[in-house]
């Protein structure tokens, strides 16, 4: 079980500092990124339990209380992902109180069997059975409320942070489902070790962390596309003939010396986001790297190494999202209308020559293909 243990606290470890170094982060992903570093601090207090400390009664029924944040974290996700620009975390602040209550009893049973001469395990005892209602409480109680939230606020376009929430979701109700033999009597404890179901419970947790990082740092892109959804139009895609006259000369083209601060990167990038969604550049189907310089008037190289470094990806990645999220916006509003959706005619008003390209980066992006998306708009 240590093995799990210490595998799981390095995962954790290693997907709290990726998310946090990822500049296109999110402020919904910094609750993410605590939901990781408190399952980390579960591990990293439950390896130090079961390495240096000789008690067997300590051993096998202290409670860690970090377990009483995971269902309010993934309830603050939920509702700031629905409400990015008005919700405040710290404005439901109170969720934590169990958090809050449960470290005070977590640390008052450890000082007190640490200084007690004589051993008496009634205070654990009592402490492990009230935090396990405790703690299987609030993760079904916010369990419940994140998929609620997510259900009802999140948009389709949103579909990717739903299943997110859904699949943390489960893996707390299974966690939850663990716990309750340790409280019932005459449960499945008495033919399963303890010790085996707590294994079984750290490697969720630690699987939770892995997927947790797959989809944020392989798939974050799906919230990406799901602003360049609600920003791109219908009216304007062919407005590209006006596009290289506007900024040109703003960034005159100078040989590549040495690599761009990350502010001139965070203004070469906030320029290429405007011109690119204002005027619809991905449109073109012969777009490539020069001509994405000459319609934004920034130096290819600068370009390049903005894409690779400050937003940590390809020029052609970058492009198909906004091609993605353009395709995303026109089957919406062609299923309002009531109007068959022609999947290679909107593949070539995106920008894509071929529709088995259009298909693969959709599928990629979003999760889904094209088909699966329009059957799940009706």
């Amino acid at each position: 079980m240590q093995y799990i243990i210490a595998i799981g606290i390095f995962q954790a470890m290693m997907i709290m500092t990726l998310l946090w170094r990822n500049r296109l982060r999110s402020s919904a992903d910094d609750l993410l990124i605590l939901l990781v570093a408190c399952i980390a601090s579960h591990l990293a207090i439950k390896f130090v339990i079961f390495n240096f400390i000789a008690d067997q009664q300590v051993r096998n029924q202290m409670n860690t209380f970090t377990g009483l944040c995971y269902g309010p974290l993934l309830y603050l996700y939920a509702l700031k992902v629905s409400q990015e620009k008005t919700f405040i975390p710290a404005s439901k602040w109170y969720v934590f109180l169990p958090f809050i209550f449960g470290a005070i009893a977590y640390f008052t049973v450890a000082g007190v069997l640490y200084f007690s001469t004589n051993s008496d395990y009634r205070l654990l005892y009592w402490y492990n059975n009230v935090s396990t209602v405790a703690i299987v409480g609030t993760e079904l109680c916010f369990t419940y409320l994140a998929v609620k939230v997510s259900r009802r606020h999140l948009a389709a376009e949103k579909h990717l942070e739903r299943k997110m929430i859904q699949r943390i979701a489960i893996c707390f109700c299974l966690i939850s489902a663990l716990t309750l033999p340790f409280f019932v009597r005459f449960s499945v404890t008495d033919f399963i070790h303890p010790l085996f179901i707590r294994s079984v419970v750290y490697a969720v947790l630690t699987y939770l962390c892995v997927w947790i990082g797959y989809h944020k740092l392989l798939f974050n892109t799906q919230t990406r596309v799901s602003y360049l959804f609600n920003e791109v139009s219908v009216e304007n895609v062919g407005n590209l003939g006006n596009v290289e006259k506007q900024e040109a000369g703003k960034f005159p083209a100078l040989q590549r010396k040495s690599p761009l601060s990350e502010a001139r990167q965070k203004e070469i990038w906030e320029i290429l986001e405007s011109q690119v969604k204002d005027h619809k550049i991905f449109a073109d189907s012969e777009l490539n790297l020069d001509k994405l310089s000459i319609a934004t008037g920034i130096n290819k190289y600068h370009l390049s190494e903005t894409l690779n470094t400050y937003a940590q990806k390809s020029f052609y990645q970058y492009i198909n999202e906004y091609r993605i999220a353009y395709a995303l916006s026109q089957m919406q509003i062609l299923h309002r209308k009531e109007i068959p959706v022609n999947v290679l005619s909107l593949a070539y008003d995106a920008g894509f020559r071929a529709k088995s390209s259009f298909n693969r980066y959709f599928k990629e992006i979003t999760g889904f293909t094209p088909t699966e998306h329009l059957k799940s708009l009706q």
